[in-house]
């Protein structure tokens, strides 16, 4: 199934004629982190094991230890998991969609809080980009600001997606598009409006 398709399903109120342009989320280098810190946490108690069992070995043939142990063991790998799941959540349904009509932003915060802002192309007023460090710059990666008029939030914020110059180029080669688009139709409009002159000669 072509993904287009899938996250055409996520657009509020899709028109007939709107096409998806670009499907924007965040690189995965910046989720490597979180990778690392699921596997640091979940190597805690193995250490902690291996290290009682070389410095305090009488413990561990105690009745009680190994019960506490597994029991903690057992909670802080569920705390684990659900931090990494929250994480993850967090990450994967992140996305900045790009239509021919309009810029969507869908911001997933935890588990049970989405929030979506729209704008129309011609309400874009201003595309940059920021790559800050050498990480961002090796990876190419780094954040597109889109600043629009006339809405409360002003400013679409997509962090951390990949080849942010590209993207910024092709979102104003669209407005500038539409706004043409619009600017032709508003011509168009006038001249209709405009009263017809008649022939009243004899």
């Amino acid at each position: 199934m072509n993904i287009a398709k899938i996250f055409q399903r996520l657009l509020p109120t899709p028109k007939e004629y709107e096409k998806i342009v670009l499907i924007l989320k965040r690189d995965w280098v910046t989720f490597v982190p979180q990778v690392a810190l699921f596997v640091f946490l979940g190597a805690l108690p193995i250490a902690g094991y291996f290290l009682i069992q070389k410095f305090e070995p009488t413990l561990l043939a105690t009745q009680w230890l190994p019960m506490i142990f597994i029991l903690g063991g057992s909670a802080w790998y569920l705390f684990a998991l659900l931090l990494f799941f929250t994480n993850f959540t967090d990450f994967f349904l992140d996305v900045w969609i790009v239509t021919n009509e309009r810029v969507i932003a869908i911001v997933q915060r935890g588990l049970f809080h989405r929030t979506v802002a729209q704008a129309r192309l011609y309400q874009v007023q201003d595309v940059r980009t920021v790559v800050k460090g050498p990480i961002q710059m090796l990876f190419h990666y780094g954040d597109l600001h889109v600043e629009t008029a006339g809405l409360e939030h002003g400013e679409f914020h997509f962090d951390n997606i990949p080849n942010p110059n590209e993207a910024a180029r092709k979102i104003m080669e669209l407005v500038e598009g539409d706004r043409k688009y619009h600017e032709e139709k508003i011509k168009m409009l006038k001249l209709e409006e405009q009263p017809r002159i008649t022939d009243k000669g004899a």
